[in-house]
């Protein structure tokens, strides 16, 4: 059973919605830099495991990238 979120304003099924941490995992992202903001706050990685998801949170996802 799965969790419908809206992320980066698409309707993402979740298969895995127990934390961001899994929802990263599941989205093929988990131990990249990515920052993470779930219903317009910002998740520090270290409460990612600990953060659960709800039906029709909304998470923004930010991939960092280097450059110059």
């Amino acid at each position: 059973m799965g969790v419908e979120l809206i992320v980066n304003g698409e309707v993402y099924e979740a298969k895995r919605a127990e934390s961001v941490a899994a929802l990263l995992e599941e989205m093929g992202l988990g131990g990249r830099a990515v920052v993470v903001v779930l219903n317009d706050e910002v998740i520090p990685a270290s409460s990612r495991s600990t953060c659960g998801l709800r039906e029709g949170d909304s998470v923004e996802l930010f991939r960092l990238v280097g450059g110059g």
